[in-house]
């Protein structure tokens, strides 16, 4: 089969997988910030910016970013942390006098109202932990007075979730004017009750970084309309990119300082591999991978417990493939469900023979309440009618298909009519349905297995059942990028092996997702075997060849072939047969454009 044309339009097994350009590793210390230089820069200038005193990063993971912003801001801070604040001092008053409270320079780091600290983080927090708070005893009518964090780092940093002051909104106003005035002013925590007495403001200089997640910062900045006018913006990005050799030993170097930091095994350059690797499968690029310490965590620390090896020992790409495998048992009870239906044949999805009017298309299926999502083969069938009609997409008909869906299939149908040069009104009425379909779905990457299906119908030529397709395509017969390429190749690929694998099937993939390809040890072993193909196409000329095995029209440069002519005059020749057959001796033209 390794020689056979199919197999020469194929990739080869080499490509399935990304490879690190790397030969060694260095041993410097690598920190996260490190892999940050538009946050880091803007931290930086922040801090040393005297005029600005809010900062809105952009952070998805806001407990481990801020314990990491944390860290490196104290880094950039004097060791010995300047003076500032106030001692309050409280006399308290009797039945004949009102206490009286005044302020005095603090000589002390322990003076009650002096700054303790120079950055502090918190994304949990009330009014009186912010604020600071007024107590009042209720027998003795004693005041005391408690320092908040906006106290405790006076000319400090401050790190706040976005999410705590959207739930407590006048928190923000409340801080927002302090940045303003640079003063502190004590209001009453209770709306219709005054202070017990007056206590005098004084000067506060803070710095504030707030953290949220891209929804979280939209909500924030339509509730503070000036917030970017008071603000520096910038990103904590969970992804690096790993472009050329030097990102990439940064991006190792940061691994292996991860790893020594929390006792992991350290990595050899088989294993930086397969973690590459796996988190290619996660970012589907194969540029840019997660730098998330959630994420990093969740893996070196399964892998880890799964090998049993301690940190003295290495860890290895056999670790990684383990830890893998073992994830996808625990959580693949739904999958495994779904594939028992297919392949007990209460699903129908046929793997092998041709059938004319249906195709394999691929999807991914996502449960709600669960985190695995995997990929599932879709039996895809078109009935044609000839006659003035249109293409009924029964999804969509039958609201089961999104807006993008719908789109699709339009396009595709458009695309068809545009390539055979169809006049304005379609010689025909066809049906897409998405069989054995009962939940809602949506997007655009069934569009290149529509327009194959719609064409196999039309022309009457069979689609062979062992070759899955998935792709979206543009107007002009441009087949571009989707998202879950690896799931459903895999889910194509378990499907076919549990019934044998037969050396003729495979999937047909954008060649644009090339660079999203990282599939697993079995699908990597059955290509490099010639039991199982990818092909990447460009536009529906070269998906066509492959299936239909003849060219969807014929080229300039060639004379077309009376024993395999091209797919278009396959197709025109049997709607001209059927307009004769019908209207007699009119052409199919004539048909179309006839007066009425």
């Amino acid at each position: 089969m390794s020689s056979s044309p199919l197999a020469e339009k194929s990739l080869s097994w080499q490509d399935l997988r990304p490879v690190l350009q790397l030969t060694e590793i260095s041993d410097s210390l690598t920190d996260f910030f490190t892999l940050q230089p538009r946050a880091s820069s803007a931290v930086s200038q922040f801090l040393q910016n005297p005029y600005r005193s809010l900062l809105v990063l952009k952070a998805d993971e806001q407990g481990e970013y801020a314990e990491l912003l944390t860290q490196f801001i104290r880094n950039q801070q004097p060791s010995e942390l300047p003076l500032f604040g106030v001692n309050y001092v409280v006399e308290q008053g009797d039945s004949f006098s009102f206490p009286k409270v005044y302020t005095e320079s603090a000589q002390s780091h322990q003076a009650n109202f002096a700054n303790s600290k120079s950055v502090e983080s918190a994304l949990y927090f009330d009014q009186f932990k912010l604020l600071g708070a007024l107590r009042l005893h209720p027998n003795s009518q004693e005041i005391q007075l408690s320092s908040g964090l906006v106290h405790q780092l006076n000319g400090g940093v401050l790190i706040l979730s976005v999410a705590s002051l959207l739930a407590q909104f006048d928190l923000w106003l409340r801080l927002k004017q302090i940045l303003l005035t640079k003063t502190f002013d004590w209001y009453s925590a209770h709306p219709f009750k005054d202070l017990p007495c007056d206590i005098p403001s004084y000067p506060l200089s803070l710095k504030v970084i707030l953290l949220g997640n891209r929804e979280e910062l939209a909500m924030f900045a339509d509730l503070e309309a000036d917030l970017y006018d008071l603000a520096d913006y910038s990103e904590i990005e969970s992804y690096t990119s790993l472009e050329n050799m030097e990102q990439q030993q940064s991006w190792a170097q940061y691994v292996q300082t991860f790893a020594d930091k929390h006792n992991f095994p350290r990595l050899n350059l088989s294993a930086l591999n397969a973690l590459y690797q796996l988190l290619v499968r996660e970012s589907e690029d194969r540029c840019f991978v997660s730098v998330s310490p959630l994420k990093l965590k969740e893996v070196l620390a399964g892998t880890t417990l799964l090998s049993g090896k301690s940190a003295d020992n290495e860890l290895s790409a056999v670790d990684f493939e383990a830890f893998l495998q073992e994830k996808a048992n625990q959580q693949g009870f739904l999958q495994q469900q779904t594939y028992a239906d297919i392949l007990h044949e209460q699903v129908y999805v046929a793997t092998e023979g041709e059938i004319v009017g249906q195709i394999n298309g691929l999807s991914v299926i996502e449960y709600p309440g669960t985190p695995m999502a995997f990929g599932e083969p879709s039996r895809i069938s078109c009935l044609v009618q000839f006659g003035d009609g249109e293409v009924v997409d029964v999804e969509r008909k039958s609201e089961l298909a999104g807006n993008i869906h719908g789109k699709s299939i339009m396009i595709a149908e458009a695309c068809l009519a545009n390539l055979l040069a169809f006049p304005s009104q379609l010689p025909f009425s066809a049906s897409l349905v998405f069989e054995q379909s009962y939940g809602e779905i949506d997007g655009d990457s069934a569009s290149l297995a529509s327009f194959c299906v719609l064409a196999s119908a039309l022309a009457d030529m069979p689609l062979p059942q062992s070759i899955a397709i998935t792709g979206s395509i543009d107007q002009f017969g441009l087949v571009h990028s989707v998202g879950g390429v690896n799931a459903k190749i895999e889910g194509f690929f378990s499907i076919c092996a549990s019934r044998g694998l037969t050396g003729s099937q495979g999937v047909i993939i954008p060649s644009a997702v090339i660079h999203q390809l990282s599939l697993n040890e079995e699908v990597v072993s059955a290509v490099k075997k010639g039991e199982f193909f990818i092909f990447p196409v460009e536009d529906v000329h070269q998906a066509c060849e492959i299936l239909f095995k003849r060219p969807l029209l014929d080229e300039e440069d060639k004379l077309a072939q009376e024993d395999n002519p091209a797919l278009s005059h396959v197709i025109t020749y049997r709607l001209e047969q059927r307009a004769e057959q019908q209207f007699g001796k009119r052409g199919l033209f004539d048909w179309l454009f006839k007066k009425k």
